[in-house]
């Protein structure tokens, strides 16, 4: 079987990353751009002086994984990396099998990973970058003002 090329990103170039980041101000500095953004939704952004961040949706961590954009490029053409940083099994088997993704949507875990949810393909989902990004960056917040050790029994959203 021949192999299939398939895009592990969502083109940023008709977005407004700078809404679709609202939810995340709260650890995103506003002079974070926008470079990447996985199929998942997490974010890759460069820092004024150039550095690339990860923004996941597993941790809701911002980390830094390079010190340039050519080192960032050059990171990425690692397997492991692909694995890590663009869920490319998962994009991969979501493309085979469903669920496929439509303009302006991204891949979700029905329930994420920080409540519980399985890393398992049943366990994702589709939905609007909007309401994902929302949720997300809603869900890490209020873990973050929780503070470690925090037992997760639920969460309010904000209408935003």
């Amino acid at each position: 079987m021949k192999p299939i090329a398939v895009d592990l990103t969502i083109p940023l170039d008709e977005l407004d990353t700078q809404s679709l980041l609202s939810d995340w101000r709260w650890l995103v500095p506003s002079d974070y751009i926008p470079i990447q953004m996985n199929k998942f939704g997490w974010w890759f952004l460069a820092n004024s002086v150039g550095h690339i961040f990860l923004l996941d949706h597993i941790e809701g961590g911002l980390q830094c994984i390079a010190r340039s954009l050519t080192e960032f490029n050059e990171k990425k053409k690692n397997e492991d990396i692909q694995s890590d940083w663009f869920q490319d099994g998962f994009i991969l088997r979501c493309h085979r099998e469903g669920p496929i993704l439509g303009p302006g949507q991204c891949y979700m875990w029905k329930i994420p990973p920080i409540l519980g949810g399985k890393f398992q393909h049943e366990n994702i989902s589709v939905a609007s970058l909007r309401v994902c990004q929302s949720l997300m960056g809603q869900l890490f917040r209020q873990i973050a003002e929780k503070g470690p050790g925090l037992n997760v029994t639920g969460f309010t959203l904000d209408k935003g």
